[in-house]
């Protein structure tokens, strides 16, 4: 048995401890840097389909970096291999949000126009279907990307998604309001990660959600571990 040396100075952690703060800003430092190299990538995955044809691919495939990429790899290659590879799919699962926000801007328009018990009724519909509408969207990437079904059973799910996971729904709402407050506050924020923060943050919420979904729905033999 060995002896206790107590002339032996004990082992100085200080070196240890800077390098786990250190490591921590560094974490954070390059979350920060992949959130805003992110945001750039969708602005310019957007432009290179022209916008109509670009904004939905980019969205797609900065999900796809945010959540599953590798932090440390540059994202330009990775993005827009994702980019090329799923374009057609994210154009076609992406015209109803399309259409759906350009009727919204419609009835915004028109609201402005009415006047007493009409504009009220407009009013609160059009927040109450622009809440819905929101949770869609927060769900949008992450169904895209882990489900390969056709447009309409895509869609039939993306609808009924927001009362399928309330939690879900009222966390993504509040993180996308939360998100549109601090970027009209300060608008170099939102220039800089107003895409990529409430991609980064709603996806968390929705694949948690898509993970226990699916895990209640997969079979009780494929459920269950072998006895072995």
């Amino acid at each position: 048995m060995s002896e206790l040396r107590p002339d032996k100075p004990a082992r100085d952690t200080s070196a240890v401890d800077e390098i786990g703060w250190t490591g921590g800003v560094m974490r954070v430092l390059r979350r920060v840097t992949r959130l805003v190299e992110v945001n750039v990538l969708v602005l310019l995955g957007a432009l290179a389909g022209g916008v109509v044809l670009g904004l939905w691919p980019a969205v797609r495939a900065a999900g796809v970096l945010l959540l599953d990429g590798d932090p440390a790899e540059s994202p330009w290659r990775p993005f827009w291999r994702e980019w090329l590879a799923g374009w057609r799919r994210a154009n076609v699962l992406g015209a109803p949000l399309t259409i759906g926000g350009a009727a919204l801007l419609l009835d915004l328009a028109v609201l402005g126009q009415l006047d007493g018990p009409g504009r009220a009724a407009l009013q609160l519909g059009l927040i109450l279907v622009g809440a819905w509408g929101a949770v869609v969207l927060a769900y949008w990437p992450r169904v895209v990307l882990r489900y390969d079904r056709s447009a309409l059973d895509t869609w039939r799910f993306l609808l009924l998604s927001p009362a399928l996971g309330p939690g879900t729904a009222v966390g993504a709402v509040v993180v996308l309001g939360v998100c549109g407050l601090v970027a009209y506050v300060v608008p170099l924020l939102g220039l800089l990660a107003g895409i990529a923060v409430p991609l980064w943050l709603t996806g968390l919420m929705v694949d948690e959600r898509l993970n226990r979904m699916d895990e209640i729905s997969r079979p009780d033999d494929v459920r269950r571990p072998s006895a072995g």
